[in-house]
């Protein structure tokens, strides 16, 4: 159930409905409802509080034709908002199916749910009743705070025409304007710049004095009605910010979807390596700032596929190049913009790794040169010697790290007889950690 604080009315009068069943709560934030006030004083005409078909739906799980409902005020929930309290009722809900076949058995679908709604007339919560409680059709309930007034009637919509079906009804005091509501927003994130236009749904927005996105007011607003304004967001720092409505009547409270997220804009400071096979086909690691959010990631022209490791930190796949030493920049795009082209993120393509070793004659146990070319620039390669067993093993002879032009030198040791295996000829491999490009060569063994 949910905590409400009621007030309600000195006389008990039990609906003659059939009971419910169990309880259950159904939680709301944003539901269509039947609107037949304004947010103006009693100047304007009262309010039917109702449940709307959406939600009679979610509790009676049926909906043959239309469900109807009788409506009872019950008083006001003071714990939602310290300037006024918010109308609460109990609701009695019923739809009737028809069996198969002509003039088969009909079945009444009904249950009973307490209801609490806005000062708009918007339905916040409902849950479903175990029984029927006791109602008051001649009840009514002035709130101390706000002066506002809920009371039960027969009338048609609150009004002075007469009807059969009891409804409960909302009046505002003169003076009282009730507090904005936001529901949604048409865009959650944009530039830190500023810029964005974003369409804000909810009620209560006639007479609005500000929109906020967190504490800085929107560059500009327009109210297009009650429900609807339209602003333009402002410079702001990077990060999230609740957007807010603010009238006389108050400021709107947070929910879930009125969040805003502002996105600096993106830039490329490294790409590391800073080149590689043209051959492609591995992934280097672009380190810039305002990378979180990336949309898009280019080869030059060319879209590819990337992984965002944090703000300012991403793996970006390299495709195949054209020609060799051709440079190309990698751009980001994320909400916040299109990073600027830079030296700082070009990529150069190179010709495949090669392995020089010097002697390339030896005895086990001699001392081996090595020189990688063409590997990707700064990165620690490693090189083994593939034993000639009749199952072989890799026997790591030295590492080392290229240089800018992917140049890479190191000194090792070819293992003893026992470990190095038949004389012949045995392979040689390095092999980059970085994008993991790999050359191999042949020594012969003595």
């Amino acid at each position: 159930m949910l905590d409400v604080g009621l007030i309600r009315g000195a006389r008990g009068y039990h609906d003659p409905v059939p009971r419910g069943a169990l309880v259950g709560i159904v939680a709301l934030t944003a539901l269509p409802l039947c609107w037949f006030g304004s947010t103006a004083g009693a100047s304007s005409a009262p309010t039917s509080l109702v449940v709307p078909q959406g939600a009679a739906f979610s509790i009676l799980r049926y909906d043959c034709g239309g469900i109807r409902e009788h409506a009872y005020a019950t008083g006001f929930d003071m714990t939602r908002d310290r300037a006024a309290g918010y109308p609460t009722g109990d609701v009695y809900l019923w739809t009737v199916c028809n069996g198969s076949g002509k003039g088969g058995p009909t079945t009444t679908h009904s249950a009973w749910t307490s209801d609490t709604w806005d000062l708009t007339g918007a339905l916040l919560s409902i849950s479903k009743l175990g029984a029927a409680p006791t109602v008051d059709p001649s009840f009514s309930a002035t709130d101390s705070l706000a002066g506002n007034e809920v009371y039960n009637t027969t009338n048609f919509n609150c009004t002075s025409q007469t009807g059969t079906l009891p409804t409960a009804c909302l009046q505002l005091a003169p003076s009282f304007t009730p507090r904005p509501r936001v529901t949604g927003m048409s865009a959650v994130l944009g530039p830190a710049t500023g810029g964005t236009s974003v369409t804000i749904a909810g009620d209560g927005f006639t007479g609005a004095t500000a929109v906020k996105f967190g504490a800085t007011p929107a560059a500009n607003y327009s109210v297009t009605s009650d429900t609807l304004i339209t602003a333009v967001s402002p410079p702001e720092s990077p990060g999230e910010v609740e957007v807010s409505v603010v009238s006389i009547g108050g400021t709107s409270f947070p929910i879930s979807g009125d969040q805003f997220t502002f996105y600096g804009h993106p830039s490329v400071t490294k790409v590391s390596p800073d080149r590689g096979p043209i051959a492609g086909g591995y992934y280097v690691t672009v380190t810039g700032t305002h990378l979180l959010g990336a949309t898009s990631v280019s080869d030059g022209d060319t879209p590819t596929a990337f992984h965002v490791v944090n703000d300012t930190t991403m793996l970006v796949y390299v495709i195949p190049g054209d020609s060799l030493g051709d440079s190309m920049d990698i751009v980001v795009t994320t909400p916040g913009g299109t990073s600027a082209i830079t030296s700082a993120d070009q990529f150069t393509y190179g010709p495949v790794a090669s392995l020089t070793l010097s002697p390339t004659k030896a005895r086990p146990g001699s001392t081996i040169k090595v020189i990688g070319h063409n590997f990707a620039s700064d990165e620690t390669v490693t090189v083994v010697y593939v034993t000639g067993k009749a199952s072989p093993k890799q026997v790591k002879l030295c590492s080392g790290t290229t240089s800018g032009s992917g140049t890479m030198r190191c000194t090792g040791r070819l293992p003893r007889r026992s470990t190095a295996g038949a004389r012949g000829f045995h392979e040689v491999t390095a092999t980059g950690a970085a994008i993991g490009d790999s050359a191999s060569a042949s020594i012969k063994l003595t």
